[in-house]
């Protein structure tokens, strides 16, 4: 990605906390490859329309987010039928599940590793105290883990905490055909079909949310790969760096 300017990469890249700049951990983890997605891309029309797919769905995500965010702070929320199937879904988890929320979009910071990120949540469920990572996406995709090890590593340095552990609770949702298995995404005005049949005219039923809850092992090795990628990132940026 190019730059202008040390204050565009820093702007695009970190946050400066206390006067001391930190790369953020969503950037750091975006050097690692991403095939399927590569592919997703490739098969659009045009660089243009999958940057505009891309940035709408972020949108999306990020009202999937804020709303959820509200619930948990039981603030009152007007939700938009654009994501209501996957509210829904959110509350399904909800009730089911003990949840209690600690902190809730707050940045956490690794002195000893020098990073910086926003945590979803940290919150007791059922009983145990971990990060609950929220995702608005197809799968649990092994990035995933990544992330959530660099919060929980970022919040071992805090001595008054106990060992923390990590969940992704994935939120989607999707329209079924009622004549054969296949499955509609619709994602930043896109629509994408999976499981489908070249000779099924497809008749689409209601919109439907779906949540994953999924604990996340191997905080050993999840962490050693991201502070790997981290050191890739620094050489990747090493000029930028070097500057700041």
């Amino acid at each position: 990605m190019w730059y202008s300017s040390v204050e565009n990469f820093k702007n695009a890249n970190g946050y400066e906390i206390d006067g001391i700049w930190y790369p953020r951990v969503t950037s750091i983890i975006s050097i690692k490859s991403k095939p399927a997605l590569y592919r997703y891309y490739a098969e659009l029309p045009s660089f243009k329309v999958s940057e505009a797919i891309k940035n709408r769905s972020a949108e999306e995500g990020s009202l999937v987010h804020t709303t959820i965010e509200a619930i948990l702070k039981k603030e009152p929320v007007a939700i938009p039928d654009s994501i209501r199937p996957a509210i829904v879904a959110f509350m399904e988890f909800y009730n089911k599940n003990t949840v209690v929320p600690l902190k809730i979009e707050e940045r956490v910071v690794s002195k000893k590793h020098g990073y910086a990120g926003t945590i979803d949540v940290l919150a007791e469920v059922n009983g145990q105290l971990g990060v609950l990572d929220i995702k608005t996406s197809k799968a649990v995709y092994r990035d995933y883990h990544l992330q959530t090890a660099a919060y929980v590593e970022a919040f071992h340095e805090d001595p008054h905490l106990p060992e923390l552990t990590s969940w992704i609770l994935r939120i989607d949702q999707s329209r079924k055909c009622t004549l054969c298995s296949a499955v509609m995404r619709e994602k930043g005005g896109n629509q994408k079909i999976s499981g489908k049949k070249s000779n099924c005219p497809h008749n689409w039923g209601d919109t439907i949310g779906e949540y994953e809850f999924k604990a996340i092992e191997g905080f050993d090795s999840n962490i050693k790969a991201f502070l790997a990628a981290k050191q890739l990132w620094e050489w990747e940026h090493e000029e930028w760096l070097r500057r700041i």
